[in-house]
């Protein structure tokens, strides 16, 4: 791993945050635990709409509520399903994402190749039980 006793540890995740909610909140806790800056990449309206659905909130307004976390140092919009683009700018020394956005476990994972080029590393975490976006909207459904 590249690190100086200057240099912060940048870490870097992303996702949709749409509906924002606990397992988001672990999400980030956990990836700022890795490192000394958590750097945040919400997708763009039309990115999350690509693999996932159209987002119930707003990018302004998903934006808004990830930057007041108190574990994040800064937000992006990616504009990207893969983080390659982002991570080639921001070279982070780790990739922190928990599922899904592309990531299947036992493949390579999104952004893996760039990671290694600039001498970081992928760390997968872990998914959160009956905590996710499509569960409140399926309960929301049922009542």
């Amino acid at each position: 791993m590249r690190q100086n006793n200057k240099e912060k540890i940048i870490v870097y995740t992303y996702g949709v945050f749409d509906l924002f909610h606990r397992g988001h909140v672990e999400l980030l806790k956990e990836a700022k635990a890795l490192g000394d800056k958590l750097v945040v990449g919400v997708f763009s309206d039309e990115v999350a709409k690509s693999f996932k659905r159209e987002s119930i909130i707003s990018l302004a307004d998903r934006i808004h509520m990830v930057e007041h976390c108190s574990f994040v140092d800064e937000v992006l919009v990616q504009n990207d399903l893969a983080p390659d683009n982002v991570l080639e700018k921001i070279k982070p020394h780790i990739l922190a994402k928990g599922p899904g956005a592309g990531w299947e476990e036992g493949k390579e994972a999104p952004g893996e190749k760039i990671m290694k080029k600039i001498g970081g590393k992928v760390l997968m975490l872990p998914y959160h039980d009956g905590i996710s976006t499509s569960d409140i909207i399926k309960r929301i459904k049922e009542n």
